[in-house]
């Protein structure tokens, strides 16, 4: 999330067997409009290096990320305290 919240493009490789990488980080990321997902193990150097060559100056236009997810959730929690 921190290179969807600083706008860079980029790309990402989640681990085969990992739900967690496989489905939410996906999902989110998707939601944001962020990132290129890749396969590793479809992946040779040449196709790698050719997704970065695509990816390096390419424009984003990624939802902004929010920053005040500390403050809400003390404001969430401040009345139960």
């Amino acid at each position: 999330m921190e290179l969807a919240a600083a706008r860079r493009p980029f790309l990402y490789f989640p681990l085969e067997n990992h739900f967690e990488q496989r489905r939410h980080v996906r999902h989110r990321l998707e939601r944001y409009g962020a990132g290129r997902c890749m396969e590793f193990a479809d992946s040779p150097p040449e196709v790698i290096a050719a997704a970065i060559v695509d990816e390096i100056d390419r424009p984003v236009a990624y939802r902004t990320v929010e920053g005040d997810g500390a403050a809400r959730a003390a404001a969430l929690i401040a009345p139960l305290v």
